[in-house]
This record gives C-alpha cells, structure tokens and sequence, in this order.
C-alpha cells in the first residue's frame, strides 16, 4: 500500500543556502536552480533568479550584485524571498494557483519568520502554505518508520546549519537547529589559508579545495592542491601548495561543534527511543554530509549507526513533496499553516 498519494499540483520547496530544489510527487525534482538573484549594482531592482542569475553574475560582476533571500536559514529579505518563489514555483508548475505548497525550515524557527514565509508562499499565488522541519522532510523523504512507536533519527546538515530531529508515533520527541554547515568549514578553510599562505582566493577557490581535499577522519593516503591567488600585501598573483591531512585539522573544529549538536539531543530523548537508534541508526542528508568521512567519524565519536541518504541533496525535497501530498496525517508535524483567503 502506498503510504503518499499524489495530487500532481503539490509543491515541496527546499531553499538551501547554495541550491533551491523543488520536487513534484509523481515528476520528481523538476528544479535545481542556485539560491541567488542578480539586482542591479544598487540593489533596488530584481534583474533574475537562479541559474540565468548566476550565469549573468559571472558575465557582469561588475554592474549587477548578487544576494540571497536567506542566511543560516532564516529570511534576511521577504522582497528576494518572494520574487525567488515566484520565480520558480511558476517554473515548477502551470497550475500555481492550485498548489498546495510545503517548504523546508529550520528548527526553532519563530513566530514572526514562520507568518514572513508563509505570507510569502501565498503571496507568490500558492493555495496553501505549509511549513516543515528540514529533519522531518528528511526523515519522510528516506522513508523513516516515523509513524511508528520507535524512535526515528535525522540529521540534514546543509551550507549554514545542521537541523537534527529526533521522531516517533508521527510526533517529534525532539529537535534542534545550529548554525554550523558548510560554510563554515568553507571559512575556516579560507582563514587557514589567508593567515598561513598571505592570499587572498575566490569563494570557488575554497569550496573546490573542500571537495577535493576535505575529509573528517585523517587521511591514510597524502592528497595536495594548488592554489593560484594574490597575494594580501603586493596583490601579486602567487602559488602554494595545501595538503589534505592539512586540510583535516583545518576541519576538525568546526566538525566538532556539529557532533556535539547531534550529542546534545540524543541527551534529551528518552533511553527507550536512544536503543531504537542504536539498533535502526541515524540518517544523514544535505550536500555537506558527503564529505569524505564524516558519517564514520559521527558514528566513532557517538556510537550509532549512521548512514548517508541515497541522494541526500534531493531527500529534504522529496520529503516536502510526500508531505504535501498527506498533510492532514502529517498535521502534528506541521510548523506552521495558512489558506488563501477566500478559499475555504
């Protein structure tokens, strides 16, 4: 029996903090688009939105400005967060109007940012708006027991926070949101290299050297990257040469934080549900759970299973999806709901 039935028209929208995927049950993911949007050099007006933005951006640095409509999560501007929707829900759907529309937050999310997003969705023509917990997208997308009397764990750990939510019986036992992601791994890569080699590298530069070389257990075998940059003082272009186990303990702090995240919610479920997780194990999803390592490392460090999602960029989005397709079960889940007005 299928647990998720399809309306066809239902959205779940996952706005991350480098990509925004929306996902269609019975389509699929049907976009995956940057997270950005290109305005004129004075940030006043809108020019486009997602991949045409980020291609535009690379053409013109110099007479368009790049922003974001979140940081760590949480909206910094509803007017980019609702051009951004707009935008792609129309891309994602012909029948906007008669969407039915679940999105992705992060844990503790306030009253007032939980009414900015879905006075948002609406405003971008949706006919429902409804908010979920990244985890708890997550944790529906693996397709986690959650409805059952055990405990279920997941851990989505993006580009600015790690969500971790801990489930059972349809309710969440406990959850909690931390800003610590890949961007912060990106940083302290980037401060390494600033303070110890004198240059300065692009943005690009770093997140390339974290996919190449980063790794959260010590490397058995050496790896090495060459950086071209400029130099902090003369502004001259220089090369060095940053090596792997370098770029381990580079990571090992800002790792450290996320593992004591997940500890600290383990110590606040209940002993029944923790032996559930030690048996069954602990999911991880988000594009920064695929650096190299890291599950084993979690695993060493807390004693549980853990394992990666199949497609753990897509899993948030494909959760969102089923979720908008059986939101009246899902209704103890939910963080926040609001109608159109005039629909009854």
């Amino acid at each position: 029996m299928k647990l998720f039935s399809s309306l066809g028209r239902d959205l779940g929208i996952d706005i991350g903090t480098f990509h925004t995927h929306i996902f269609v049950e019975g389509r699929g993911v049907v976009v995956s688009e940057p997270s950005i949007v290109a305005t004129d050099a004075k940030q006043e007006n809108i020019v486009t939105v997602g991949e045409d933005a980020h291609r535009l951006l690379l053409r013109n640095p110099e007479t368009l400005a790049p922003m974001s409509p979140l940081k760590e999560g949480f909206i910094v501007d509803y007017r980019i967060v609702l051009s951004m929707l707009k935008y792609f829900m129309n891309k994602a759907s012909k029948a906007v109007r008669r969407s039915r529309v679940v999105m992705a937050v992060p844990c503790g999310i306030t009253d007032v940012e939980r009414r900015a997003m879905t006075d948002a969705i609406i405003q971008a023509g949706a006919r429902e708006a409804h908010l979920l917990e990244s985890p708890v997208a997550a944790a529906i997308g693996a397709g986690l027991p959650i409805f059952e009397a055990r405990g279920s764990m997941a851990v989505d750990i993006g580009g600015s926070t790690t969500d971790v939510a801990i489930l059972s019986m349809g309710g969440k036992v406990a959850s909690r949101t931390s800003r610590i992601g890949g961007n912060e791994l990106n940083e302290a890569i980037y401060h390494y290299i600033r303070n110890e080699f004198s240059i300065m590298v692009s943005d690009e530069t770093v997140e390339d050297i974290k996919q190449t070389l980063g790794c959260a257990i010590a490397p058995s075998i050496e790896g090495e990257y060459t950086i071209v940059g400029r130099h902090s003082e003369t502004g001259l272009t220089k090369r060095c040469i940053i090596r792997k186990s370098e770029v381990y303990e580079i990571l090992r702090q800002p790792i450290a934080d996320m593992v004591v995240v997940i500890r600290s919610i383990l110590e606040k479920t209940p002993p029944e549900l923790v032996a559930d997780i030690m048996e069954s194990g602990m999911l991880l999803t988000g594009g920064t759970s695929l650096l190299e390592g890291l599950d084993r490392h979690i695993q060493e460090e807390l004693g549980i299973p853990v394992r990666i999602a199949d497609t753990p960029g897509d899993t948030v989005a494909l959760g969102l999806g089923r979720a908008a397709a059986d939101v009246q079960r899902l209704e103890r889940l939910l963080v926040a709901s609001k109608l159109r007005k005039g629909r009854s």
